[in-house]
């Protein structure tokens, strides 16, 4: 498997965007048995349920992330058997998929996505109905769009949660300084002890100007964390671990 997901440059944009419209013309053809796939398939086990949402019709589902990291994290969410999650961005619904199949039987999972975000986030309403399969039988799953920092969308998560703590929160939306430091806090409030919270792109890029490594600079003087990194020369990615 290619370790490098990683945009490099416009061509590569332009590239993963007609690859996403080639997904929409499948994915409309083929919508039930798409589904049912999806919906059918069972694994407990981290790599396992990776690597199908990798390969998967050539990469509808996949992750934008390196594979040595998520596993990591993937181990690390199994062990923690969150009931209560959260994820924001929810793009190509990768990481959305590993969750789901990974969480408790009767998880809540909410999955906040900016439609047309900045980096590219959002995802076409043909896919709702991909994500909504994800699930298990006795899971909840909730599709939020809107922007995670916006009143109303925190007033959503609220009402989801009912005053409930949530035990796992990743966060992979909007990389900018300002944005991801909102993110951070505003969702903290909704976490409860030994929560985990989790970043994406803690190093920096500056090809796609990511500034998710500002906050990261900031939280682990603070708080008990961990990085998760495949290689410390690497341009971008990185997972950050803030145990609450």
């Amino acid at each position: 498997m290619n370790n490098s997901f990683y945009i490099k440059d416009l061509a590569s944009f332009v590239y993963f965007s007609l690859i996403h419209i080639k997904h929409k013309i499948v994915f409309k053809k083929g919508i039930k048995k798409v589904i049912e796939i999806v919906r059918n398939f069972e694994s407990n086990n981290v790599e396992e349920v990776f690597d199908f949402s990798y390969n998967f019709l050539n990469g509808l589902i996949r992750p934008m992330q390196l594979k040595e990291e998520f596993v990591g994290l993937l181990k690390i969410f199994k062990r923690h058997k969150p009931r209560n999650i959260i994820e924001i961005g929810t793009a190509n619904g990768g990481s959305l998929f590993c969750f789901c199949k990974l969480a408790r039987e009767n998880a809540k999972i909410i999955s906040i996505d900016l439609p047309h975000g900045y980096l590219g986030g959002g995802y076409s309403k043909w896919k709702i109905d991909l994500y909504r399969s994800f699930v298990k039988d006795n899971q909840q799953l909730f599709l939020i769009r809107g922007r995670s920092n916006d009143e109303k969308v925190l007033n959503i998560v609220s009402n989801i949660l009912s005053n409930k703590k949530v035990d796992f929160i990743f966060i992979d939306g909007d990389h900018r300084y300002k944005a991801v430091k909102e993110d951070f806090y505003n969702y903290k409030k909704f976490a409860g002890k030994n929560s985990i919270i989790a970043l994406h792109d803690i190093l920096p890029n500056e090809l796609l100007k990511i500034e998710v490594y500002k906050l990261w600079y900031e939280v682990k003087r603070i708080y008990r964390c961990r990085e998760i990194i495949y290689d410390k020369n690497q341009k971008g990615f990185g997972i950050g671990l803030v145990y609450l």
